[in-house]
């Protein structure tokens, strides 16, 4: 009986341990990590890492984005980029928003030019991280000693396939000349 109160007591704690909140989110701008791009587009995902931890640093390493079904290419950003979000005595907040020429954001991902229309996937975008306890900023930050350990941040996207702008005019024009007749019939036969 003894031992069954000590297994239990060990077990309540190691759960309560476990479910504490982590002190590093990264939130997707869009919810959902909802897109819409024409085929043949590239479309990205902007973010935001926050850090609320007493004191330790997060480092973004890269992402990958699994997607299926496979209706493009997708191009790291992260990994040629230098997110590093500390402590601070609230949080620190980076905000990255997507941007193809700077190569901001999560990354890229180019829509096949023979991408039906209306296709829609989903998919997970995948963000690696490394937690140091000193400032990778700092001089003197030792990577070796400072390594406390590492994650990956999952966040649900979805993209679909819609019509160019000039597909939107070819369908508009033809529907609001229909339109532009039929008043043009009511407003001569009331004459």
């Amino acid at each position: 009986m003894k031992r069954f109160l000590v297994a239990l007591t060990l077990a309540v704690t190691a759960g309560a341990i476990g479910a504490h909140a982590s002190p590093f989110s990264l939130t997707l701008t869009h919810a959902g990590g909802e897109e819409f791009g024409p085929a043949g587009s590239a479309v990205g995902w902007s973010f935001s890492v926050t850090d609320t931890s007493p004191s330790d640093w997060i480092v973004l390493d890269d992402s990958s984005l699994t997607i299926s079904p496979v209706y493009g290419t997708y191009t790291d950003y992260i990994a040629s980029q230098f997110y590093v979000a500390g402590p601070s005595p609230e949080s620190t907040t980076i905000i990255s928003p997507f941007d193809q020429s700077a190569q901001t954001g999560t990354g890229e991902f180019d829509l096949f030019a023979s991408d039906p229309l209306g296709a829609s996937f989903s998919g997970t975008i995948n963000v690696d991280y490394s937690v140091f306890s000193q400032d990778p900023n700092d001089p003197n930050f030792d990577p070796d000693t400072s390594f406390i350990g590492n994650g990956t941040f999952k966040d649900p996207v979805s993209v679909t396939v819609t019509p160019e702008p000039p597909t939107w005019a070819l369908l508009i024009v033809p529907f609001a000349a229909l339109l532009a007749a039929g008043r043009r019939r009511r407003l001569s036969s009331q004459l």
